[in-house]
């Protein structure tokens, strides 16, 4: 299964295609302004600024965090994946504003193909001096993805030979060759981005480098450690927990990996290469790390809604079943990584199971990383919050009751951008005969081999209607675990709900065929395995992928007072954010305490009747500051 280009699928309605009209009315360019120091109320971020200085058209020094460059590149993939689903409507501004990032790019970049405005403004002998800490392979990642989606929405291929310029200098650099240096690097991404680059131009050495990069990885003598002795070596950022090998996963070759350890974003961007590679390469060993890798991550290590990263620590992996809801990390960048990571697992196996690891990743936590208007983000994402227990707890200082207009380390805000606009490509793929369905999203769907157009108010609303527009084509259709398919109807008839590998198959649909599906989105209980021993007795209540919760603007204070009836019975109703989200309502209990000063009594408390009201995880903290939990007692 291979996805298609993005141009070929158009989202007409429902909460995706509103979300991507945000992105591309508000959220583009409320970050343009910010990358230029444009915002009054944010600190100035430089981004921009250090660019200029760099490409020789500004005088000054560096400032921001050493990878701020890649804010600017999944800026630009995001206005990319824009311009190519919107055409003339963000033709104009956005174009030109991309535009001209691509000739910035090109400026700042140095003779030989290095481009990195930290090194080159602040340390410019200190190139590959400090792998570990110091971004610059992570920062070249990121412009490979941004440069070929540029190129293969515009066709402009300034930004790609940019790129392409800079990925020969890295193969130059890196290798076991005599001169060249055995490192690889401390932030992963780099594999990915030289993947796409070998896929977008057929030069096999970004796959060859890609490989390295992966191979590399782990051996002995370790490379980190070689590093840090030499003269003149100084840490960029001094928590202790960098410098253990578990946190980048080097301290073992990947391909011997088989549990998800260390800085969250880290592993997840390097198994999402590891699994293009087994793909592309055909490796069996690196196959079978990803499987367990996957396994390790969704059946030990993650959130119900997609979260994963478990301690502010390093934003690190802990152990199996370490999932605290109030101090957890579950950085929104993270399930962007998990987001690549199933799907590139489904492209692996053809099984597709895997999406629906993408659809709790990406509905609840990626989209609950930005508010309504676009202009508020999460960097940490929660599962239960006391707003003065985060103002007045250091060891919460992470966690965040609203969200934030920006931060020092902006990573999350660009990453969702461009998460929302290339969700099309999650949602669709298809191989040589047959046009998969992964996500029931309302688009249209056109390319030279298929022709169809699909209505649904998915995740929301629970029916589909498909309609094939030309030509006869093969039709499959996921069957997912979250949201199944209870019903199947072909121009009326019903078909058998057999699935094979994941997918429900119709062939031979004609011109004019209807396929109608019916989802099952009852409302239910979902509990955590008890070594989770804060959700012990409690219960998570999801619809479909959704996961739900409970804020303080419904219910009142005191959240963790409130008890679910015994069975999931729920009445529905429009949120307060309106266009067809449903809230959850259902008649459970309040727990009243006798004294209300007490900090300890003997007294139990009595249960009086109280409604309570549930919203979609993705829209808290869109009403100001309270309190929310996703985990409720059960009777």
């Amino acid at each position: 299964m291979k996805s298609l280009p993005l141009s070929s699928i158009q989202l007409t309605e429902g909460l995706p295609q509103r979300m991507q009209r945000l992105v591309k009315d508000q959220v583009l360019p409320y970050q343009w302004d910010v990358l230029h120091d444009r915002v009054t109320g944010v600190a100035p971020s430089h981004c921009i600024e250090n660019f200029r200085i760099a490409a020789g058209l500004a005088q000054g020094e560096h400032h921001g965090v050493v990878f701020l460059d890649s804010d600017l590149y999944k800026w630009l993939e995001a206005a990319a994946y824009c311009i190519e689903l919107f055409g003339a409507e963000a033709q104009q501004g956005l174009a030109a504003q991309a535009d001209e990032v691509c000739a910035l790019i090109a400026q700042a970049q140095g003779p030989d193909g290095y481009i990195n405005t930290y090194y080159t403004l602040k340390e410019p002998h200190g190139r590959f001096t400090n792998l570990q800490q110091g971004h610059e392979l992570y920062c070249a990642g990121h412009l490979f993805e941004a440069a070929v989606a540029y190129c293969q929405a515009t066709g402009k291929r300034a930004i790609l030979d940019t790129a392409c310029r800079f990925a020969d200098y890295l193969a130059r650099v890196f290798g076991t060759g005599e001169g060249q240096l055995p490192g690889y690097p401390g932030h992963q991404v780099a594999e990915v981005g030289l993947i796409k680059l070998c896929q977008a131009t057929g030069n096999r050495s970004y796959l060859e480098l890609a490989e390295y990069f992966i191979a590399q990885r782990g051996k002995q003598p370790h490379y980190f450690a070689q590093e840090r002795q030499r003269p003149g070596y100084k840490d960029i950022f001094d928590a202790p927990v960098i410098r253990t090998p578990a946190y980048s996963q080097s301290h073992m070759e990947p391909v011997r990996q088989r549990e998800a350890v260390g800085h969250a974003v880290r592993a997840l961007y390097m198994y999402s290469a590891m699994a293009d590679l087994a793909a592309l390469t055909g490796s069996e060993a690196l196959r079978q790390a990803c499987g367990a890798l996957y396994h390790s991550v969704t059946q030990r290590r993650m959130y119900i809604t997609g979260a994963v990263g478990s301690t502010e620590c390093g934003e690190s992996f802990t152990v199996d079943f370490d999932l605290p809801n109030d101090t957890v990390y579950g950085e929104s960048c993270a399930s962007v990584g998990l987001m690549m990571f199933a799907a590139r697992m489904a492209a692996l196996t053809g099984e597709g199971q895997y999406y629906d690891t993408v659809e709790r990743a990406f509905f609840n936590q990626v989209l609950g990383g930005i508010s309504q208007t676009g202009r508020e983000f999460f960097y940490v994402g929660p599962l239960a919050v006391n707003p003065a227990a985060c103002r007045g707890n250091p060891g919460l200082a992470h966690v965040k009751p609203v969200r934030q207009r920006w931060f020092d380390v902006a990573c999350c805000p660009t990453n969702i951008a461009r998460t929302i606009m290339s969700i099309g490509r999650y949602a669709v793929g298809a191989d040589e005969d047959t046009l998969y369905i992964h996500i029931p999203l309302a688009c249209q769907i056109r390319t030279d081999r298929f022709a169809v157009a699909l209505h649904t108010q998915y995740p929301f609303g629970d029916t589909l209607r498909l309609q094939v527009q030309e030509r006869v084509q093969n039709l499959a259709l996921r069957q997912s675990a979250l949201a199944p398919i209870k019903a199947l109807l072909v121009n009326g008839e019903a078909r058998p709900l057999v699935a094979l590998r994941g997918y429900l198959r119709l062939p031979g649909l004609r011109p004019g065929d209807v396929v109608e599906a019916a989802y099952d989105l009852t409302p239910r209980y979902v509990v955590s395995h008890p070594k989770v021993t804060a959700n012990v007795g409690k219960a998570a209540v999801m619809r479909g992928p959704l996961v739900y919760c409970a804020e303080q603007a419904d219910n009142g204070e005191g959240i963790a007072c409130l008890r679910l009836p015994p069975v999931a019975a729920f009445t529905q109703r429009e949120t307060f954010a309106g266009a067809g989200t449903v809230a959850l309502m259902a008649q459970g209990t309040r727990a009243v305490f006798a004294d209300r000063e007490a900090l300890h009594q003997d007294q139990l408390p009595a249960q009086e009747p109280a409604v309570i009201t549930l919203i979609p995880y993705c829209l808290w903290a869109n009403r100001g500051e309270g309190e929310m939990q996703v985990y409720l007692n059960l009777p």
